[in-house]
């Protein structure tokens, strides 16, 4: 006789978890994503992405999925995204992996205002860069997202290299 067991998973954080683990609950659920991305050239290519969330870890995490669709709508890249609030340094730590490269980087992120703000370092055809993505105008059915980007270590930043805009879509 086999037996299945399911584990739920947890839509609230652990109340033993830091309080800070709120601060991405947003996030948690499906979202319907339209992204525009600008290009060297200066136009621009928009897309479409499905965006899901959920807690983790007995609801000390978040970890999120992206799927991003090519001009079909079939599947075309694939990443995900861990995410926890580190007490010692008072700031989230994050973990994308997308697929392909299979290599982890590494973003903090905090809350500033009513937003929610992520650094990383990367390096492409340009050079070392710093990514700083924010997430803002935070609904419960909505939100938005923007990739500022600088070359020279924050001194000057290339604003709206790409943007989201998320629609609570369905699980």
């Amino acid at each position: 006789m086999t037996s299945l067991i399911v584990f739920p998973c947890m839509a609230q954080p652990n109340p033993k978890a830091p309080s800070e683990t709120i601060q991405y609950a947003f996030m948690i659920g499906t979202w319907d994503c339209v992204i525009k991305s600008r290009l060297p050239d200066g136009s621009t290519k928009q897309g479409t992405a499905v965006w899901k969330a959920h807690f983790i870890l007995d609801g000390w995490a978040i970890q999120d999925e992206w799927v991003s669709h090519d001009e079909s709508g079939k599947p075309a890249f694939f990443g995900i995204n861990i995410r926890s609030f580190n007490p010692v340094l008072k700031k989230w730590e994050c973990r994308w992996l997308p697929a392909g490269t299979l290599q982890w980087k590494h973003f903090l992120s905090w809350k500033d205002g009513e937003t929610m703000v992520m650094e990383g370092e990367g390096e492409d055809q340009r050079g070392a860069f710093v990514d700083r993505n924010t997430f803002f105008d935070i609904e419960s059915d909505s939100w938005s997202w923007r990739k500022d980007r600088s070359y020279d270590g924050g001194k000057t930043w290339h604003r709206a290299i790409a943007t989201i805009e998320a629609k609570r879509g369905k699980p």
